[in-house]
């Protein structure tokens, strides 16, 4: 009995050290996913989060609504959003090789950079008289996950701040002490003979 809950335990341990990573990691596969797709008048184009990091947005036809943009609708796409996601996209890989070296204090801070960053991308075009934008798999899944990513780090910074044990640190505590127990145990018993 004890070593399955050792074995769970130890489990839990590791489910619980790779999940932050996995998260990073998945933020970051999502920006190779369908993102947007942004029309303007008859301009239109399709884009992943990649192209919008590295400025290679599909050409989707001029636009003429200056001030604003009065240029291909790529070029337009690009000038309004490629330095958020690049900040979300490097964010993510910043938390993920936080976490890959387990590094307890820090991945928070990115998980709320890479979400903060990745809202700010999904509310950017909700402007009145502004394009029409339909977000995709890529953007949808990267706000969720990242979602869950601040989330996971804020539970865990709460558990850090208000000395909250996990049950395994108890069952370890009490581990380490079983055999300080077991001695003191064996001293309060009577060492043969007749009393």
């Amino acid at each position: 009995m004890t070593n399955l809950r050792n074995v769970r335990s130890a489990c839990s341990r590791v489910s619980r050290r790779w999940l932050s990573p996995t998260l990073f990691a998945l933020i970051a596969l999502c920006f190779f996913l369908p993102f947007a797709t942004v029309s303007c008048d008859s301009a239109r184009t399709s884009f992943t989060g990649v192209q919008l990091v590295t400025h290679t947005v599909p050409k989707g036809g001029r636009v003429d609504e200056a001030p604003d943009c009065a240029a291909d609708l790529s070029t337009c796409v690009e000038h309004e959003a490629s330095f958020t996601a690049a900040v979300a996209l490097l964010s993510a890989i910043v938390g993920l090789l936080l976490g890959l070296f387990a590094v307890s204090k820090g991945p928070g801070w990115f998980a709320s950079v890479t979400f903060g960053a990745l809202v700010t991308l999904a509310l950017e075009p909700f402007d009145l008289f502004g394009p029409d934008v339909t977000l995709h798999a890529g953007m949808e899944l990267a706000l969720l996950l990242s979602a869950w990513a601040v989330a996971l780090h804020g539970r865990r910074a709460w558990r850090r701040r208000h000395g909250a044990r996990c049950p395994e640190d108890g069952a370890a505590v009490s581990a380490a002490l079983e055999p300080a127990a077991t001695l003191a145990g064996s001293r309060n018993e009577p060492q043969g003979g007749t009393t």
